[in-house]
């Protein structure tokens, strides 16, 4: 569920990338070493994945999940990624949506998010995930993550979502695929590609569950969300360069999709559903299909002041 447009503070990430560095260290005979590469992004201690800023005299420096600089002595390098999945929300501040069945969208999007990362290992696709547990994380740096991971290949985000409030009922699955815009008139072709695939592809595994009574809008599809100004509404989808779409696979506020969502054979069909979409997009031309022209229009009744999100620890401190 992607919910109103939380503000994010103005110094939460300077606008940069991350190329990778090298630096010459001396010697004790005072010669020179083999030049030592900073990689562009770890996996901490701890399984938290990070871009890296640069080095320092114990480590490397990295940008948290919130947005701030931190240090960590070591850490996994990330080699490549041609895929960045997004599982939304997390943390305590922002559990998304929640189904009648109780079942939390940051911890089904999570693990969705691993099974797809898992599905496409199988294939031979290198994926990364921004979150890996329940922590909170700004926009500004799932973005700006994606955006790093350019140097190691990759090609596309898909940021994982599933929806609320429930609208009318639908024979259909109401599965909603938001795209990047190129200009306010039009929507950028990779990005709309890579949406139409999954649209495609999600929306005929859903289909093939019995009895579930779905929940659709009438301009369900593969669509832009614009502001007043003509920008895109969400910021997972404004911000990247990486051509990326954001996935509302269906309605968790739905009793009917709620109890389907909580079982393991969603988790495999979609995982394999979403998986189909990435290889097509990254081996083929397929257009996809499921394309709405005209976009909605952007209107925020939630979110009022500061962002609330609370880093995790990266790793274990001295002596723990």
């Amino acid at each position: 569920m992607v919910t109103g447009l939380p503000p994010e503070p103005v110094s939460a990430l300077p606008a940069a990338t991350y190329p990778e560095e090298k630096e010459a260290q001396a010697g004790a005979d005072g010669g020179a070493t083999p030049a030592v590469t900073t990689p562009t992004a770890v996996i901490t201690p701890l399984g938290v994945p990070v871009a890296v800023i640069g080095r320092s005299d114990t480590g490397y420096l990295v940008r948290t999940p919130c947005g701030d600089t931190a240090e960590v002595s070591t850490g996994d390098p990330i080699e490549r990624a041609r895929v960045v999945l997004d599982p939304g929300h997390g943390g305590r501040w922002n559990t998304g949506a929640i189904g009648p069945n109780d079942l939390v969208e940051s911890d089904l999007n999570l693990r969705l998010s691993r099974a797809i990362r898992d599905e496409l290992a199988d294939r031979g696709v290198a994926a990364v995930i921004t979150r890996t547990g329940d922590y909170g994380m700004l926009i500004s740096v799932r973005a700006a993550f994606a955006d790093a991971l350019r140097a190691l290949g990759a090609e596309a985000m898909i940021s994982i979502h599933h929806n609320a409030p429930t609208w009318g009922p639908s024979n259909l699955p109401g599965t909603e695929v938001y795209v990047q815009s190129a200009t306010a008139q039009r929507a950028r072709s990779d990005s709309a590609r890579l949406g139409g695939l999954l649209y495609e592809e999600i929306t005929a595994a859903l289909a093939t569950f019995d009895n579930i009574a779905w929940s659709r809008l009438r301009d369900a599809g593969v669509l832009r969300v614009l502001l007043p100004g003509g920008e895109d509404a969400y910021g997972i989808v404004r911000r990247p360069a990486v051509p990326t779409a954001l996935i509302e696979y269906g309605y968790l506020s739905n009793p009917s999709e709620a109890e389907l969502f909580a079982t393991d054979e969603y988790i495999t069909v979609a995982a394999k559903a979403t998986a189909d979409a990435i290889d097509a997009y990254l081996s083929s031309d397929r257009p996809g299909t499921g394309f709405i022209r005209e976009p909605r229009q952007f209107h925020s009744h939630s979110h009022s002041g500061s962002v609330r999100c609370e880093d995790p620890p990266l790793e274990w401190n001295a002596g723990g």
